[in-house]
């Protein structure tokens, strides 16, 4: 549990250590990003590997994968990583101007306001991560990983196509075909891609294989094995049965062998008169159990996508799948001292109710804020701790740390969970308000605002706020 209880106190630290601003202000907007040393996408410029949901970039429409260009009119190309984060995280002027392209554009200015805070401010943003013990079925990350093999055509800029179409076969094909096809069709196009039959820049070319796997080791009994993976569509953690790409033992474990794959091909740039192969990417899955390809390409061409602008050479290929789901009022702590008040977003619930920085929280609801860090720490262990026998150990995950024994809880059991939440001289759970929304914090009737009792400028206020529930579902492959 050590590992789980010290995010809270030391999230605000690594956060701030990378990016310390003037004036003890931190001034961001939402993204992460890299020096691209890949040929075939964005070489020697900043890519974005990462947009934070409900943030200024996400706001204003950034994605991953964009190609950063310019940074307020000046150019990026070859520019070091710390020169490009001066720009990015300026703390001297609320606003930037990015210039940016990606599959589906050439060339795209985006006007944003950085959210400039304390360096010393925890968000609920992040509060919710620290605390997602509390309510895992609305906060938590995991991983998983696929047996992808990608090969891209280190000799091509994958920036210079935006549409496709299909391979024209000769010959009549199985339905199969056409549902594998148009399940990369609705993926090419939430990646930006266009499909076009008048001369498109890309060929796509569809194969898969469905066969029994012929060193299949009949004494082992695999039908209880699975593999966790990821459903864009229901955006839930599924389990299938097929075999983890991390178990060296696979082949003679699964009864069956899937293979699944895409291919591009460039006969527009290259050479006219024949295709010219630039990239590829195909899974190979051992299964434990007969299981529909179709079932399968729906799940999984999202997947093998995403690998595609910002490519690079691999065998397996990790994913990262972060759900939310917390009460969001606008307030940010300081991580020196939790019950005051470093900034409060603006337009945000908290500051519509009167709520400023500097103020002082002294409750939320019941919840009194008189506990400093250790404390907070001692009780969010504790309660881990002795709410493990309301957990359902049907549901038990491992997290994207490696923390094996998340649970959600047991529903049955809410009553018993929403009273341990009112023992706060035990548990001392201070931030039990970010799912205040669930039965299983508030008990019955989930209350629709918040009691909050401020000290501001000496003087002692009571004030409601009304938050709102921030959801939000995000996978990202590294």
């Amino acid at each position: 549990m050590k590992k789980i209880s010290l995010i809270l106190f030391f999230i605000s630290t690594i956060l701030v250590g990378a990016n310390a601003q003037s004036k003890g202000r931190l001034c961001d907007f939402g993204i992460t990003f890299e020096i691209s040393n890949n040929a075939s996408w964005g070489y020697g410029e900043p890519v974005i590997l990462s947009v934070e949901p409900f943030s200024p970039a996400s706001k204003a429409g950034l994605q991953v994968g964009d190609v950063i260009m310019e940074v307020n009119g000046s150019a990026t190309y070859l520019r070091n990583y710390p020169t490009i984060a001066s720009w990015l995280f300026d703390a001297t002027t609320s606003d930037i101007r990015l210039t940016v392209r990606n599959v589906d554009t050439y060339f795209k200015e985006h006007e944003i306001q950085r959210d400039c805070k304390s360096v010393s401010a925890l968000s609920e943003f992040h509060l919710a991560d620290a605390y997602a013990f509390y309510s895992l079925e609305d906060t938590n990350e995991r991983s998983f990983s696929l047996p992808l093999k990608v090969e891209p055509n280190t000799n091509v800029d994958f920036s210079d196509y935006h549409t496709f179409d299909f391979l024209k076969e000769e010959t009549s094909v199985p339905d199969v075909d056409y549902y594998i096809n148009s399940q990369i069709e609705k993926a090419l196009i939430d990646r930006g891609l266009v499909r076009s039959s008048q001369d498109p820049d890309i060929i796509v070319q569809t194969y898969y294989t469905y066969q029994p796997n012929l060193k299949y080791n009949t004494t082992n009994k695999s039908k209880s094995l699975y593999s966790w993976r990821y459903d864009s569509e229901t955006k839930e953690m599924v389990k299938l049965p097929i075999l983890s790409a991390d178990d060296t033992n696979a082949e003679a474990k699964g009864q069956y062998i899937l293979e699944l794959g895409v291919r591009f091909f460039d006969r527009k740039y290259i050479n006219k008169e024949k295709m010219t192969q630039i990239w590829d990417c195909r899974s190979r899955e051992f299964l434990t159990e007969d299981y529909d390809i179709q079932e399968y390409a729906r799940m999984h061409a999202p997947l093998l996508m995403m690998q595609y602008p910002y490519s690079s050479a691999k065998n397996t290929a990790k994913y990262v799948v972060s759900k939310k789901g917390f009460n969001y009022t606008g307030l940010n702590f300081d991580s020196k001292d939790i019950a005051v008040v470093t900034d409060v977003d603006a337009n945000s619930p908290a500051a519509l109710a009167g709520i400023k920085a500097g103020d002082r929280i002294s409750k939320i609801g019941k919840i009194k804020f008189d506990y400093n860090n250790s404390d907070l720490e001692k009780g969010y262990k504790r309660f881990i701790v002795e709410s493990m026998p309301l957990r359902n150990p049907k549901t038990r995950f491992i997290d994207a740390n490696g923390f094996p024994d998340c649970m959600y809880w047991s529903i049955n059991r809410y009553p018993e969970i929403a009273e341990l939440f009112k023992k706060e001289s035990i548990y001392t759970p201070c931030f039990s308000y970010l799912y205040a929304f669930n039965k299983y914090v508030s008990g019955a009737n989930p209350p629709k605002t918040l009691d909050i009792e401020i000290k501001s400028q000496g003087q002692k206020k009571h004030v409601k706020v009304t938050p709102q529930v921030q959801r939000s579902v995000v996978i990202k492959a590294l």
